[in-house]
């Protein structure tokens, strides 16, 4: 067997919470033999959890303090507002790097393929998360004119959005949604959020903590059919499922208050059509109870779809468009059948949009077992350390947004947060984020909208 290298450097290609917790595994520990560069598509790294945790859970947030633990140390570098395919191909990072990791996640979303589900006021609740959680290619929500809204989707999203659209604007601003935001929800006319999930309760994905955390909202009544719970079993189920359906069965039991904002749980119901002329207007959908399915319309002014991320593929990798997946075996990447040498896949690009935060570290841990079995097995010719892009990229004209740029926005949005009143707010533009960090801009087609 060939002695290991004594330099390794791995690109890790998207710095959310996947690539960091790889990051983590290479790096710690090993004594300083494999340098790590997190490359990133958007000007700040975190991924999910800095735009896609609800920004009322400050708890699961709190894992970026280990993430920045991460950043600090000598071995790994930030790389962000780098586009791959763009800026520096797969081709020339596979080039310049032992090995790469692909962590990119599941920045789209699943259809439901319905008729009407283009008209204005249906949109996916990626669209929506992305809104009020700053991300800087997010649609932007002047107002939230709608009185009532219908939530496709039985999932922790789904929770997500129905908790943010029902609680008091008060209650975010001692959050980090951007100021804009705050404002939009200060004049929030919803009164009607109904939650379809189109089987039963007891297929539901809701975590029973975020699920607790609607039936505590002040001003908001729950409204459950008890039918819908009618038949089931608690005990052929998990203990999560349990504790998922006796929360349910105390709010069906539960007298109405009469409050000003109400939470309306629909299950075995399914969305039939879009209604509408010019803009959507109401919601056709159906409903199985006891045995007998009946269609009825719900007047309802947006929809937001929440049935599921959707990776995207990217020039260079191979992607299974059924699955919408990166082929693997062991994380290895899959091409023409064959594991292909230094390519690695983690979370969900790598599994599907499935697990919690944590769930990826254990995913990491995997690909990292298969890395380091390969250096060890002399898959790497021994030689010095490999250059890596960040050369390639200067000469280019690339600016990139490295450790100590990333500590400047940090600092920028602390500041911004004392202009308001408030403790930090996000920045939530491009350009914005980019003149932060003391870095100019690239091209069009790197930044997004």
């Amino acid at each position: 067997m060939a002695s290991p290298k004594q330099f390794t450097r791995v690109a890790i290609v998207g710095a959310g919470p996947a690539g960091f917790f790889t990051a983590d595994h290479l790096t710690y520990g090993d004594g300083g033999q494999i340098v790590v560069d997190l490359i990133e598509r958007l000007p700040t790294p975190l991924g999910l959890l800095r735009y896609g945790v609800a920004p009322d859970h400050p708890n699961i947030k709190a894992a970026g303090a280990t993430f920045e633990e991460i950043l600090d140390r000598p071995d790994v570098n930030l790389l962000c507002n780098v586009d791959v395919g763009n800026d520096v191909t797969v081709e020339e990072i596979r080039a310049n790097y032992d090995a790469v990791v692909y962590a990119t996640g599941a920045s789209s979303d699943r259809r439901l393929g319905i008729p009407g589900e283009d008209l204005p006021g249906s949109i996916s609740a990626t669209s929506f998360v992305k809104w009020y959680n700053g991300h800087p290619e997010g649609d932007r929500f002047d107002a939230l004119e709608a009185e009532s809204v219908a939530i496709i989707g039985a999932g922790n999203v789904a929770l997500d959005v129905a908790r943010i659209l029902l609680k008091s604007a008060d209650d975010f601003a001692i959050t980090d949604v951007p100021h804009r935001v705050l404002e939009v929800l200060r004049g929030n006319k919803v009164r009607d959020v109904h939650v379809f999930g189109r089987r039963g309760p007891q297929y539901a994905k809701f975590t029973t903590k975020e699920l607790r955390e609607l039936g505590e909202l002040d001003g908001v009544d729950v409204v459950l059919d008890p039918r819908h719970l009618e038949g089931i079993d608690p005990d052929g189920h998990t203990p999560a499922v349990k504790r998922n359906l006796k929360v349910l069965a105390g709010w069906a039991e539960r007298e109405l208050t009469g409050a000003g904002r109400r939470l309306h749980l629909h299950f075995d119901t399914r969305p039939v059509e879009v209604m509408g002329q010019g803009a959507m207007s109401g919601l056709r959908v159906e409903e199985s109870i006891g045995g007998e399915t009946r269609q009825w319309d719900l007047d309802a002014q947006m929809m937001l779809r929440s049935v599921g991320y959707r990776a995207l593929p990217f020039p260079g990798v191979p992607f299974d468009e059924e699955t919408a997946t990166i082929p693997s075996e062991a994380s290895r990447v899959v091409r023409s059948g064959a594991p292909s040498m230094g390519e690695y896949v983690v979370g969900w690009v790598k599994r599907g949009p499935t697990g919690i935060l944590g769930t990826n570290r254990a995913d990491a841990e995997d690909a990292v077992e298969s890395l380091k079995a390969d250096i060890a097995g002399g898959m790497y010719d021994a030689g010095g350390l490999k250059p890596g892009v960040a050369q390639l990229l200067r000469d280019r004209g690339i600016s990139c947004v490295d450790r100590s740029s990333w500590t400047a926005i940090a600092a920028h949005e602390a500041l911004h947060g004392e202009t308001h009143g408030r403790g930090n707010v996000k920045v939530d533009t491009w350009d914005e984020l980019l003149d932060a960090a003391g870095v100019r801009s690239n091209s069009p087609v790197s930044q997004g909208p």
